[in-house]
């Protein structure tokens, strides 16, 4: 186990954050359609609160690994939230709820995999 754990955690997550907004910042350039400006815009979203989120934890000092597992399986869980709020977006019939609905479930997928890997590494 790395003595840095939180800070290598934080720079991933912040890796993910700037590959989001780089995307989110192309597709809103390049597309008119309110499903994929929906979506794109959503995603940019969720890039800059991981971004500030991962940022913190980068300065942030260094936590205790028990403690950050159990913040690993707390955000698990939210992450399966997030997942069933972009559902219910998604199952709407307007293009611009089922864009925010696939962008959130996308970060959703993503983040519940992040954290649940990174719980069992600890």
């Amino acid at each position: 186990m790395s003595e840095l754990l939180g800070e290598r955690i934080a720079q991933q997550l912040l890796l993910w954050a700037l590959v989001c907004l780089g995307g989110a910042l192309v597709g809103l350039w390049r597309t008119r359609h309110s499903f994929w400006r929906s979506f794109w815009f959503m995603t940019g979203v969720w890039a800059l609160v991981n971004a500030a989120i991962a940022y913190a934890g980068w300065l942030g000092a260094e936590p205790d690994p028990e403690n950050l597992r159990q913040l690993l399986w707390i955000n698990a869980g939210l992450d399966t939230l997030y997942v069933a709020v972009g559902w219910a977006l998604w199952a709407r019939l307007n293009p611009m709820y089922k864009g925010f609905g696939l962008a959130i479930m996308l970060q959703g997928f993503f983040l519940l995999a992040f954290d649940v890997f990174h719980a069992l590494q600890i």
